[in-house]
């Protein structure tokens, strides 16, 4: 049987895309443990902003973020060991993973120097906003399960600003179950 250069094109394409779906899922897979990871940090961060002292927040969050970057990295880890076991070269996702989250923390410690906001609620509120925000932009141009993820987190902090900012450091921890959930959905892609 011989294929017409048609038939030959389709079945390439058919393969290409067969091939980003698995990596799509697999990156699914990979991610939710890490998003699982970063609810609990969340919810911590969130809880002790509930209950410390303002100028006891950065501290909290410095030791929670990095905790969550180190867990982070060794959750992906078993990944790039099976790209490499594969024999395909390594995408270095550990490093550009460190690298975006350097880049979101100093981003978000760079807003507050500069604005300087006056209202706690801005301190509690604007870290949701900007991973709904990251998560909603790598749903658009990588893999589309994140844009739900980043709508809902966006939605939750708007709702928690302004329906309940009395509390909204615990309503923002509450939320963290949203990320959960969004990592178990995830990982089982």
């Amino acid at each position: 049987m011989v294929l017409t250069k048609n038939e030959a094109a389709a079945a390439l394409a058919d393969i290409q895309e067969t091939t980003r779906r698995g990596a799509t899922l697999r990156g699914y897979r990979i991610g939710g443990p890490i998003l699982m990871l970063w609810s609990v940090v969340w919810a911590l961060g969130y809880l002790g902003m509930g209950l410390l002292p303002s100028h006891q927040w950065g501290w909290v969050w410095l030791v929670l973020d990095t905790v969550g970057a180190i867990g982070s990295i060794l959750l992906a880890r078993p990944a790039d060991k099976a790209t490499r076991a594969a024999g395909m070269k390594s995408q270095g996702n550990s490093l550009k993973m460190m690298g975006g989250m350097a880049v979101a923390i100093i981003f978000v410690m760079s807003t507050f120097y500069v604005l300087r906001p006056t209202d706690p609620a801005a301190y509690l509120a604007f870290p949701g906003l900007m991973v709904g925000a990251i998560y909603a932009a790598v749903g658009v141009f990588v893999a589309g399960r994140y844009l739900g993820i980043g709508a809902v987190m966006f939605a939750l902090t708007l709702v928690g600003f302004y329906a309940f900012p009395e509390i909204l450091a615990f309503w923002m921890a509450s939320a963290s179950v949203a990320l959960f959930v969004s990592g178990v959905w995830l990982a089982r892609a």
